[in-house]
């Protein structure tokens, strides 16, 4: 007798969202779905953020699932486009899901929260991935222009129904190359500021 294949509970809950909402989706029916109790749901998804997390750390494995060969032939430019678009790629199936969330986060802040901490995550992930970070205080602005670029285009992608995500991609290259005219400006300024200020000498 074949061995019952185990359901995917991460894509069958995105599926639900995208039919249902964030606000309706409901654990007891994610059960009833997936034809297992609902302490089996309970037991690998606790909760709302679980869920989040969860799916989190799948897109994250697709997305950092290359060779490091590839990456070290890269810019820091190319590999932060090149790692993006491939979780990009990785969400496509649980796109109208993902959409039903982003709709929910203005009104949900535990949602919010949750969405802000996945991105403060691949954020770190993505800077550490460059091999640029120089101080904790650079490391931490560097975070944070990640963080935007990554919301901006996928803010863009959700509604982006090209067949070759032209305009995510053109979305992604425009925000990467102002981050780079940002850095190469405050580089300008550290290198125009004069290096010590002039010491009195004795009359």
């Amino acid at each position: 007798m074949a061995k019952r294949r185990e359901p995917d509970l991460i894509s069958l809950a995105f599926q639900l969202m995208a039919e249902r909402g964030w606000c309706r989706f409901s654990f007891t029916e994610l059960a009833r779905r997936a034809g297992v109790p609902l302490a089996r749901v309970y037991a690998e998804l606790p909760g709302r953020g679980a869920l989040l997390r969860g799916l989190g750390r799948r897109l994250d494995a697709q997305m950092f699932e290359l060779e490091q060969a590839e990456l070290d032939g890269m810019t820091p430019r190319e590999r932060v486009f090149e790692l993006v678009m491939r979780r990009l790629d990785a969400m496509a199936p649980y796109k109208e899901g993902l959409r039903a969330v982003a709709q929910a986060v203005p009104r949900d802040p535990a949602l919010l929260l949750a969405a802000g901490c996945n991105v403060g995550l691949l954020s770190r992930r993505l800077l550490d991935a460059t091999e640029t970070a120089n101080g904790p205080a650079v490391a931490a602005v560097a975070r944070r222009v990640i963080g935007m670029i990554y919301v901006r285009t996928f803010r863009v992608w959700l509604d982006d129904a090209t067949p070759d995500m032209a305009r995510t991609l053109a979305e992604l290259d425009r925000r990467l190359q102002q981050a780079e005219e940002v850095a190469r400006w405050v580089r300008g300024l550290g290198r125009s500021r004069p290096s010590d200020a002039p010491t009195a000498t004795a009359a």
